[in-house]
């Protein structure tokens, strides 16, 4: 038993092997079973939890309903300010209730007890294509869809791969000439009077990070940047990724009827996940065959990503390879923008943030390494202050390892709880200057009051990549891309923005709401 915050939970086998493992961050104090009991027993049934009745989150979401012209994560806050820290979604549909929490103490009692097969729910189209539409390609449902044993087993093959820095600094170089190639480009397609990129860029950060992601996860270039043909299988890709995520939010975290019927957006959903699948499926079919052209893959070159993930299996390299695929795209030109938006607003930390790149890359065309990039204080600073402000999605979702007491209400075992950290990673009371960009709260060498603070603050408060075992399995190399991409563009340019602020909408994911307006201007030296 364990007191977590001001939550109680119930341990057993599982939970307490998690809390161990995991324990290094904050500590738990032991609850014994009376003392649980006791707190379960005073409790409010779970059917207590205040929220919307299932007749008014179909009103509110209908057209015409008073979130009609609102993106979820706009939903979400509405509810908060109407119910309170803690309320229940009730499901519809085939769907199971969601209680919403935003408590940072909620998420550690919920992360430290989900034990070590923990329970995501999965996206229930995308599922239902892979086991019904095209089992012919897909064996297994993936890491976001498999759970227990056969989420274990399959999390257990790839770690290595994906989790080794070892074999993440193979593609240092590789993304860094690629980002070179995508600053000469800049240069051509920025306004030679105003310095601003077009009204387009959007689509050409989305083109450069299918291009880097291909290379770590396809082992190929594309040569998709320039013009692009709208009828190749390129363009019809990142088309079909966008798209993936808006019906994403539409069939899996809104209530929908697919499960009754086939709606016109669930069948568009299929399409789109057949030219993902189509894509992924003719790309990794090259690599095996220039894998099988090879006398011997084993020799002194370290393998690739792929090369490793074939050797494992096939069927896993592809589903791997198109997850990675699907998720690298938006995310990690989300995260970019987030970023650079966020330099933008603010030239004095941008020139203290160039100052420390001026060290590493002495030149603006002087190549990253990973020995270079290992002491970057302010940089990373930069990145998670812009990634705590506006992040990619605004939270995680679980399905409770234990029995829970949150809030004064009864959790079992097993309910399905959306954890919004995205309102929390602002919040004042947490934060000084919540929604200010002030990249030196995350300065551990110095003693500040802003570094203090953030020392104090819930470590659960901000988890941009998730925790404990289903944490993302990707955050490396998504690190990797973002780092020398925002490093090398900082170093070349001076970043503006003086159109109104950017703003973001919600779809599963969030992107930008508006166009991408940047000014780029030349850095002297």
């Amino acid at each position: 038993m364990i007191r977590v915050g001001g939550s109680l939970v119930r341990g057993s086998g599982q939970g307490n092997c998690l809390v161990r493992l995991f324990a290094t961050q904050v500590a738990s104090l032991p609850v014994t079973e009376t003392q649980f009991q006791n707190d379960w027993n005073m409790a409010l049934p779970y059917e207590k939890i205040p929220g919307p009745s299932r007749l008014t989150l179909i009103k509110d979401s209908l057209p015409g309903g008073k979130f009609t012209t609102l993106n979820l994560g706009d939903v979400m806050e509405e509810y908060r300010h109407q119910y309170g820290e803690i309320y229940k979604l009730p499901g519809m549909f085939g769907k199971p209730d969601t209680t919403v929490v935003f408590d940072p103490k909620d998420f550690e009692a919920i992360y430290r007890t989900e034990g070590v097969w923990p329970v995501r729910p999965s996206l229930e189209t995308v599922a239902y294509y892979r086991k019904k539409i095209r089992p012919d390609i897909y064996s297994t449902g993936g890491l976001g869809n498999e759970q227990g044993k056969e989420w274990a087993e399959f999390r257990t093959a790839v770690n290595p791969v994906m989790m080794k820095p070892k074999i993440v600094k193979l593609y240092v170089p590789q993304i860094d000439k690629f980002v070179d190639e995508f600053i000469v480009r800049l240069k051509k397609i920025r306004d030679s009077n105003t310095n601003e990129l077009p009204e387009n860029f959007e689509e050409e950060l989305n083109r450069w990070s299918l291009e880097a992601i291909c290379i770590i996860a396809l082992d190929t270039r594309l040569g998709i940047m320039g013009n692009l043909d709208r009828n190749s299988k390129e363009h019809k890709f990142i088309a079909a990724v966008k798209r993936f995520f808006y019906l994403m939010s539409v069939l899996d975290l809104k209530p929908s009827m697919w499960k009754v019927f086939p709606t016109a957006d669930f069948k568009e959903m299929m399409r789109v996940l057949d030219v993902i699948t189509d894509f992924s499926f003719h790309h990794v079919n090259e690599a095996k065959k220039r894998l099988e052209s090879k006398t011997d893959i084993k020799g002194e070159k370290e393998q690739s990503v792929l090369e490793k993930l074939i050797e494992i299996d096939s069927k896993v390299a592809t589903v791997m390879a198109t997850d990675m695929v699907i998720a690298g795209v938006d995310t990690t030109s989300s995260a970019i923008t987030s970023i650079l938006f966020t330099l933008a607003k603010n030239p004095d930390k941008q020139e203290i943030l160039r100052n420390e790149l001026r060290k590493i890359l002495p030149e603006k065309d002087s190549p990253l390494t990973p020995q270079s990039m290992s002491n970057l204080p302010y940089f990373r600073a930069c990145i998670k202050e812009s990634l705590r402000i506006l992040p990619v999605v605004n939270g995680n979702a679980r399905r409770t390892g234990q029995d829970l007491v949150l809030k004064g209400y009864k959790i079992p075992k097993g309910t399905q709880v959306l954890l919004q950290s995205a309102y929390t990673q602002v919040d004042e009371k947490l934060y000084t200057g919540g929604k200010k960009f002030m990249p030196e709260r995350w300065l551990k060498n110095q003693e500040s009051e802003l570094s203090k603070e953030a020392k104090k603050v819930n470590p659960f408060t901000f988890l941009p990549f998730g925790f404990g075992p289903r944490m993302c399995i990707g955050r490396r190399f998504a690190e990797l891309e973002i780092e020398v991409f925002v490093s090398k563009l900082v170093r070349n340019f001076y970043i503006e923005w003086d159109q109104p602020d950017l703003k973001f909408k919600t779809v599963a994911i969030n992107v930008p709401d508006g166009k991408l307006q940047f000014k780029i201007k030349d850095v002297e030296n």
